[in-house]
């Protein structure tokens, strides 16, 4: 335990980050439009990845498989891009950190079970606990989308994060099938992600209006190019290769906390009594789908 000590604070901090890009990007969209600060956060990502790749020894050797599944994660992680920023337009910032992280496992477990059940894997079977979850997760879902009519539901803030969440959850099917180093995952996702972006230049004129931004633009920028994306995301991959992914995983429950008290902290944003309650239920759901064991509640397992 005691080894492993210094894993558990460098992940508390990773979430830390992750949890405080929301309300980072909420700031930054105030200033630009979203194309363009999708772009230079993508730049700016890279840029600090390249030398934690080098410090790290990171390998970055890949094949044709791992090369073609990259350029597939890297179109979702532009496309997760660009409604992100475009839905912080129409909300909060820490009901949207709520909403979308705790949808992302949700959605990725049962995009896992219809994948082995379309290729008829008898294996793949739901257990109590996840149906459990499953239907917690929907009443969490409920509360979060906070509808005070049929036509909210359809708004674009709800379907932006909602679609969000999808397309996060497929970007990480597609990189569990990518047999290279996790960190340069990042780092390739990141690089082909600016690739994509690259021709935003031709048509964009405002690209380099940035540079004219004042001091909280870039502190802003700097927490979610450099300390999210590129350290933070870096911390959870060594973080899993130390303390096993179920562990680490398990670390993901905090983003939500984290990115409502980021909220309230840089934008005084005071959350709902619906999206409490809801992230709560939510978070439960999570652990329930993806965490759950016997032993956590003193129960002997049946094996």
């Amino acid at each position: 335990m005691n080894k492993n000590l210094l894993f558990y604070i460098l992940l508390v901090i990773a979430m830390i980050f992750w949890g405080a890009s929301w309300s980072a990007s909420k700031v930054m969209v105030s200033y630009i439009g979203a194309d363009v600060i999708t772009f230079w956060r993508f730049f700016f990502a890279f840029l600090a990845s390249v030398p934690l790749v080098i410090l790290l020894k990171i390998p970055l050797r890949m094949d044709t498989h791992s090369f073609k599944l990259l350029i597939l994660a890297a179109l979702c992680n532009c496309l997760y891009s660009l409604m992100y920023f475009i839905g912080l337009n129409y909300g909060s910032a820490g009901k949207g950190g709520v909403l979308v992280t705790t949808l992302i496992p949700i959605f990725a477990y049962l995009l896992s079970f219809i994948v082995a059940k379309l290729q008829k894997d008898s294996s793949k079977m739901m257990k109590n606990n996840e149906i459990l979850g499953l239907f917690l997760g929907v009443i969490a879902g409920t509360c979060l989308l906070n509808l005070g009519s049929w036509q909210e539901l359809f708004g674009k803030f709800n379907t932006l994060f909602v679609f969000c969440a999808l397309d996060w959850a497929v970007l990480t099917l597609i990189c569990r099938n990518i047999g290279i180093h996790p960190v340069a995952i990042n780092l390739y996702i990141t690089f082909f992600s600016l690739l994509l972006f690259s021709p935003i230049f031709i048509f964009q004129p405002a690209m380099l209006e940035i540079f004219s931004f004042d001091a909280r633009f870039w502190w802003m920028m700097f927490i979610v190019a450099v300390l999210s994306t590129a350290v933070g995301t870096s911390i959870y991959y060594m973080g899993v290769a130390r303390v096993g992914a179920a562990q680490a995983s398990s670390f993901n429950l905090l983003i939500p906390v984290t990115a409502l008290l980021s909220s309230f902290v840089i934008l005084g944003e005071i959350p709902s009594v619906l999206t409490l309650i809801g992230g709560s239920i939510a978070v439960f759901a999570a652990y329930l789908i993806n965490l759950y064991q016997p032993k956590h509640f003193g129960f002997k397992s049946k094996n």
